[in-house]
């Protein structure tokens, strides 16, 4: 597979085979049959996709990027010439096999039109929190594109008494007494507990407090370089994303 393979523009309607175009997250979503086999081969390797659509959302670009640690290859989460290779060359491993049954990342699969319908302000306060809102956001329109959970960076107008104001910080930052905290810690228990934060905050806002909670993630390790960083901000985002679409619905 060399660079020379991938060429054709990308043109509605037209059909492409797998290596023959680059494939990512975006809005709106790559459609079609390379991405249905990049779906096919990286499931048969182990890496869910949320299950074979023929579109390119969050859950394909999160298998991607897992797919692409394994492989040694910078988890960028685009398909291009070296994930192709490595494809091609695993080739027999993956065509005709069955495909791992899918429990990764489903909470925000299932729960996507909940997104429209619970405006959220991520934020963060410093460089590694901010990605996390970003991706956040990013994600979250990916998913559905009358998404209305934003980053700050992107709100157009100052938010609104009713919007959810869902403060990012790193492990050890310090917070106002008094509002809600949820530690990301237990995946499994989290959307219970940014659930039950959420209540506690509609609560204080009568005590004349914002709507507002503070999520704490562990951040990236001290001198991960930045491409581990963004590795790891990109998980918290999908991480956060499935537990608060879990905890609306």
């Amino acid at each position: 597979m060399t660079e020379q393979t991938i060429y054709r523009q990308d043109s509605e309607g037209e059909d492409f085979e797998l290596g023959e175009r680059l494939l990512y997250l975006r809005t709106p979503n790559f459609r079609g049959r390379d991405v249905e086999a990049l779906q096919t081969a990286l499931g048969a390797l182990g890496f869910a996709t949320g299950g074979i659509s023929g579109t390119f959302g969050a859950y394909t670009e999160g298998a991607l990027r897992k797919f692409q640690v394994n492989m040694g290859l910078e988890a960028d989460g685009i398909a291009g010439v070296e994930t192709y290779a490595i494809l091609k060359n695993l080739h027999n491993a993956w065509m005709d096999k069955p495909q791992i049954e899918d429990h990764a990342y489903m909470g925000f699969a299932r729960a996507a039109g909940v997104l429209e319908h619970h405006a959220v302000c991520l934020f963060g306060t410093d460089a590694f929190s901010r990605k996390v809102a970003s991706y956040m956001s990013n994600l979250a329109l990916a998913t559905n594109p009358r998404s209305k959970m934003v980053s700050a960076e992107t709100l157009l107008v100052p938010p609104d008494a009713d919007m959810l104001l869902a403060h990012i910080v790193c492990e050890g930052a310090a917070i106002d007494q008094g509002t809600p905290r949820v530690v990301c810690d237990d995946a499994a228990s989290l959307p219970l507990r940014i659930s039950s934060a959420i209540d506690r905050a509609r609560e204080t806002v009568q005590e004349g407090r914002p709507l507002r909670i503070v999520i704490e993630v562990a951040g990236a390790a001290e001198g991960a370089d930045e491409a581990r960083r963004d590795q790891v901000a990109h998980h918290d985002a999908i991480t956060l994303l499935d537990a608060f679409c879990a905890a609306f619905s």
